[in-house]
């Protein structure tokens, strides 16, 4: 097992953020947090996940990749350092991850004790209930099972390695790293292309020929279908576009 104590850059006292002080969802930081670069090194068990499911194609590609980094614990430390897990802190002092779950599902299965964590808010003097009902108005939790059905967030695993797998999150993400839309910092955009995906592609393709759910999905992300999707490069053709033209003018006319 690993350890990142010796890598941290040393812990800081947290300034205490109330509930009507955190304004933008976006992930601002803590007052007296002003750079991007402070992190402290917190147990991966001691992580609580905000979604209940990844892509373990996407995991397994980011265990692959720490493997090969972690035969140099200079490169190895580069890494980790560059891509501080963004955590709230609730009730109870329990770091809340809102993004990286599948890197830190990864270094778990790397068998790495530690992530560097930065924390972008900290709502622990809210109660439970309180606390996660502002978690989902931020955006900051998905509350959906590996199937895509809305569970209750108290549902949601107590650790990262209790994470479901989600076949159709995988797809998103073999689509997005073939081109078929852009990442984007909308919290859990890539849920919204796997729902997007599971409405159109009958799972049972998915599960016994995924290269051809892959292409599928590839035309679907590239239909006016998918346009209103976060991080979408659909663009009409230019017959399409003629064809509106024409259309429009035409009411024109009329």
């Amino acid at each position: 097992m690993s350890t990142l104590s010796h890598l941290a850059s040393g812990r800081r006292s947290r300034a205490r953020t109330s509930i009507s002080s955190v304004e933008n969802p976006n992930l601002a930081l803590l007052p007296g947090l002003d750079s991007a670069d402070w992190h402290e090194a917190v147990p991966l068990a001691d992580l609580r996940p905000t979604q209940a499911a990844v892509g373990m194609r996407a995991v397994e590609a980011k265990r692959r990749k720490i493997v090969r980094l972690a035969e140099s614990t200079r490169k190895f430390r580069r890494y980790l350092e560059r891509r501080p897990v963004p955590a709230v802190l609730g009730p109870r002092e329990e770091y809340y991850i809102i993004d990286h779950h599948h890197l830190s599902l990864a270094l778990w299965q790397s068998e790495v004790d530690e992530v560097f964590v930065r924390v972008v808010g900290d709502l622990s003097d809210l109660p439970k209930r309180t606390f996660l009902q502002a978690m989902s108005s931020f955006g900051w939790l998905h509350a959906y099972d590996a199937r895509g059905r809305r569970i209750c967030p108290t549902r949601l695993p107590s650790r990262i390695d209790l994470m479901q797998a989600d076949r159709f999150r995988d797809l998103a993400w073999t689509v997005r790293e073939a081109g078929g839309f852009k990442k984007t910092p909308e919290p859990f955009s890539e849920f919204a292309w796997a729902n997007f995906f599971r409405t159109h592609i009958p799972e049972s393709v998915l599960e016994h020929d995924f290269a051809a759910a892959h292409k599928r999905a590839m035309r679907l992300a590239n239909s006016g279908n998918a346009r209103h999707l976060p991080g979408n490069v659909y663009r009409p053709s230019r017959a399409q576009s003629a064809h509106k033209c024409g259309e429009f003018a035409h009411s024109l006319a009329g």
